[in-house]
Protein backbone atom coordinates (compact mmCIF):
# COMPACT_ATOMS: atom_id res chain seq x y z
CA UNK A 1 0.00 0.00 0.00
CA UNK A 2 1.36 3.59 -0.38
CA UNK A 3 0.21 6.33 1.43
CA UNK A 4 0.85 9.90 0.13
CA UNK A 5 0.27 13.12 2.66
CA UNK A 6 -0.45 16.38 1.83
CA UNK A 7 -0.06 19.44 4.31
CA UNK A 8 -2.25 22.36 4.32
CA UNK A 9 -2.68 24.35 1.10
CA UNK A 10 -3.29 27.92 2.14
CA UNK A 11 -5.91 28.45 -0.32
CA UNK A 12 -4.13 27.38 -3.06
CA UNK A 13 -6.46 24.71 -5.48
CA UNK A 14 -4.47 24.61 -7.57
CA UNK A 15 -1.20 23.23 -5.90
CA UNK A 16 -3.51 20.82 -4.15
CA UNK A 17 -4.54 19.63 -7.69
CA UNK A 18 -0.81 19.35 -8.71
CA UNK A 19 0.15 17.48 -5.43
CA UNK A 20 -3.07 15.15 -5.80
CA UNK A 21 -2.12 14.12 -9.50
CA UNK A 22 1.94 13.88 -8.64
CA UNK A 23 0.93 11.05 -5.73
CA UNK A 24 -2.06 9.46 -7.50
CA UNK A 25 -0.85 9.42 -11.14
CA UNK A 26 2.94 9.55 -10.91
CA UNK A 27 3.64 7.65 -7.88
CA UNK A 28 0.92 5.58 -7.66
CA UNK A 29 -0.41 6.26 -4.03
CA UNK A 30 -3.51 4.25 -3.08
CA UNK A 31 -4.94 7.48 -1.32
CA UNK A 32 -3.47 10.57 -0.93
CA UNK A 33 -4.32 12.04 2.32
CA UNK A 34 -4.59 15.87 3.31
CA UNK A 35 -3.53 17.12 6.17
CA UNK A 36 -6.29 20.05 6.72
CA UNK A 37 -9.56 20.81 5.85
CA UNK A 38 -9.75 24.70 4.46
CA UNK A 39 -10.84 26.53 0.98
CA UNK A 40 -8.62 25.48 -1.08
CA UNK A 41 -10.26 21.40 -0.42
CA UNK A 42 -13.42 22.54 -0.82
CA UNK A 43 -12.26 24.10 -4.15
CA UNK A 44 -10.89 21.21 -5.60
CA UNK A 45 -13.81 19.15 -5.04
CA UNK A 46 -16.48 21.65 -5.84
CA UNK A 47 -14.55 21.50 -9.19
CA UNK A 48 -14.73 17.96 -9.59
CA UNK A 49 -17.75 17.21 -8.43
CA UNK A 50 -19.22 19.45 -11.36
CA UNK A 51 -17.18 17.70 -13.71
CA UNK A 52 -19.19 14.93 -13.26
CA UNK A 53 -22.59 16.89 -14.99
CA UNK A 54 -25.64 15.17 -15.14
CA UNK A 55 -24.71 12.14 -16.61
CA UNK A 56 -22.96 9.19 -15.19
CA UNK A 57 -18.64 9.63 -16.07
CA UNK A 58 -19.14 5.86 -17.77
CA UNK A 59 -22.19 7.37 -19.85
CA UNK A 60 -20.53 10.12 -20.95
CA UNK A 61 -17.17 8.18 -22.04
CA UNK A 62 -19.09 5.74 -24.11
CA UNK A 63 -20.82 8.77 -26.01
CA UNK A 64 -17.49 10.14 -26.60
CA UNK A 65 -16.01 7.44 -27.75
CA UNK A 66 -18.64 6.88 -30.22
CA UNK A 67 -18.75 10.29 -31.77
CA UNK A 68 -16.78 12.31 -29.82
CA UNK A 69 -14.43 15.10 -30.80
CA UNK A 70 -10.59 15.37 -30.00
CA UNK A 71 -11.38 17.99 -27.83
CA UNK A 72 -14.57 16.22 -26.48
CA UNK A 73 -12.51 13.30 -25.93
CA UNK A 74 -9.64 15.49 -23.95
CA UNK A 75 -12.64 16.54 -21.60
CA UNK A 76 -13.86 13.24 -20.54
CA UNK A 77 -10.40 12.05 -19.89
CA UNK A 78 -9.99 15.16 -17.79
CA UNK A 79 -13.10 14.15 -16.25
CA UNK A 80 -12.12 10.81 -15.26
CA UNK A 81 -8.85 11.77 -13.95
CA UNK A 82 -11.01 14.19 -11.51
CA UNK A 83 -13.20 11.08 -10.63
CA UNK A 84 -10.02 9.18 -9.98
CA UNK A 85 -8.51 12.09 -7.75
CA UNK A 86 -11.73 12.16 -5.58
CA UNK A 87 -12.03 8.55 -5.32
CA UNK A 88 -8.20 8.46 -4.13
CA UNK A 89 -8.75 11.95 -2.04
CA UNK A 90 -8.96 11.38 1.92
CA UNK A 91 -8.90 13.61 4.68
CA UNK A 92 -7.21 13.78 7.50
CA UNK A 93 -10.14 13.66 10.70
CA UNK A 94 -10.61 16.61 12.83
CA UNK A 95 -9.19 16.88 16.35
CA UNK A 96 -9.88 14.73 18.72
CA UNK A 97 -10.04 12.05 16.02
CA UNK A 98 -7.43 9.95 14.63
CA UNK A 99 -7.01 8.29 11.51
CA UNK A 100 -4.88 4.70 12.01
CA UNK A 101 -3.39 2.55 8.86
CA UNK A 102 -1.09 -0.54 9.18
CA UNK A 103 1.70 -1.22 6.76
CA UNK A 104 3.00 -4.08 6.81
CA UNK A 105 3.47 -4.54 10.82
CA UNK A 106 3.74 -1.14 10.90
CA UNK A 107 0.76 1.36 12.74
CA UNK A 108 0.78 4.93 11.16
CA UNK A 109 -1.32 7.30 13.08
CA UNK A 110 -2.45 10.43 11.10
CA UNK A 111 -3.94 13.76 12.76
CA UNK A 112 -3.95 17.26 11.25
CA UNK A 113 -2.51 18.96 14.94
CA UNK A 114 0.89 17.92 16.79
CA UNK A 115 -0.95 18.93 19.72
CA UNK A 116 -3.87 16.05 19.37
CA UNK A 117 -0.90 13.42 19.80
CA UNK A 118 -1.59 11.63 23.59
CA UNK A 119 1.11 9.26 25.11
CA UNK A 120 -0.77 6.23 24.22
CA UNK A 121 -0.76 7.59 20.64
CA UNK A 122 2.95 7.63 20.44
CA UNK A 123 3.17 4.18 22.09
CA UNK A 124 1.14 2.32 19.89
CA UNK A 125 2.59 3.51 16.73
CA UNK A 126 5.22 3.58 14.86
CA UNK A 127 4.89 6.43 12.23
CA UNK A 128 2.68 10.24 13.37
CA UNK A 129 1.58 12.10 10.51
CA UNK A 130 0.66 15.16 11.30
CA UNK A 131 -0.45 18.42 9.24
CA UNK A 132 0.97 21.62 11.02
CA UNK A 133 4.51 21.64 10.79
CA UNK A 134 5.82 25.12 9.94
CA UNK A 135 8.12 23.26 7.37
CA UNK A 136 9.00 19.82 6.09
CA UNK A 137 10.18 17.73 9.39
CA UNK A 138 10.69 14.56 9.92
CA UNK A 139 12.29 13.22 13.31
CA UNK A 140 13.50 9.72 14.49
CA UNK A 141 12.58 8.88 18.16
CA UNK A 142 14.20 5.15 18.93
CA UNK A 143 11.79 2.50 16.38
CA UNK A 144 9.49 5.44 16.13
CA UNK A 145 9.64 8.20 13.90
CA UNK A 146 7.21 11.79 13.45
CA UNK A 147 6.59 13.26 10.30
CA UNK A 148 4.88 16.18 8.29
CA UNK A 149 4.96 17.81 4.86
CA UNK A 150 4.66 21.01 6.13
CA UNK A 151 2.41 23.51 4.29
CA UNK A 152 2.22 22.77 0.63
CA UNK A 153 3.73 26.28 0.01
CA UNK A 154 6.94 24.16 1.26
CA UNK A 155 7.01 22.54 -2.12
CA UNK A 156 6.77 18.78 -0.16
CA UNK A 157 4.90 15.84 -0.08
CA UNK A 158 5.21 12.42 1.79
CA UNK A 159 4.81 8.76 0.79
CA UNK A 160 4.44 5.90 2.87
CA UNK A 161 5.23 2.89 0.78
CA UNK A 162 5.36 -1.00 1.66
CA UNK A 163 6.34 -1.87 -1.67
CA UNK A 164 9.26 -0.27 -1.98
CA UNK A 165 12.23 -1.70 -4.14
CA UNK A 166 14.90 -1.81 -1.07
CA UNK A 167 12.03 -4.03 0.87
CA UNK A 168 9.88 -3.29 3.72
CA UNK A 169 8.60 -0.03 4.81
CA UNK A 170 10.07 3.08 3.86
CA UNK A 171 9.12 7.08 4.29
CA UNK A 172 10.09 9.44 1.57
CA UNK A 173 9.78 13.10 0.73
CA UNK A 174 9.16 14.11 -3.01
CA UNK A 175 9.36 17.73 -4.28
CA UNK A 176 6.18 19.33 -6.10
CA UNK A 177 8.08 17.87 -9.27
CA UNK A 178 8.46 14.46 -8.12
CA UNK A 179 12.26 14.74 -7.37
CA UNK A 180 12.62 12.70 -4.38
CA UNK A 181 14.52 14.68 -1.57
CA UNK A 182 15.07 11.92 1.06
CA UNK A 183 13.97 8.52 2.13
CA UNK A 184 13.92 7.03 5.21
CA UNK A 185 13.35 2.83 6.19
CA UNK A 186 10.92 2.16 8.80
CA UNK A 187 11.72 -0.16 11.20
CA UNK A 188 8.54 -2.55 12.00
CA UNK A 189 7.44 -3.99 15.64
CA UNK A 190 9.37 -7.43 15.42
CA UNK A 191 8.70 -10.11 17.02
CA UNK A 192 9.92 -10.29 20.84
CA UNK A 193 10.68 -13.74 21.79
CA UNK A 194 11.85 -14.59 25.36
CA UNK A 195 13.40 -18.31 25.62
CA UNK A 196 13.32 -19.99 29.20
CA UNK A 197 16.24 -21.71 30.44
Amino acid sequence: MRLGFIGPAMGDAAKLEKAIDLLVGDLDADAAIYLAEDEALFDFVAAHESEAGESPIEQQVAEVAATGSPSAIADVLAKLRGARYLNKLRVAPASPTRALEMLDDRIVLIVRHKASIGEEDVINSNVVVYGDAKELMFKRFGPRCFFSPGPLAGGSLGLIDDRSEIGGVVLQAFDLDGELRWSEAIQGRGAKVMVAP
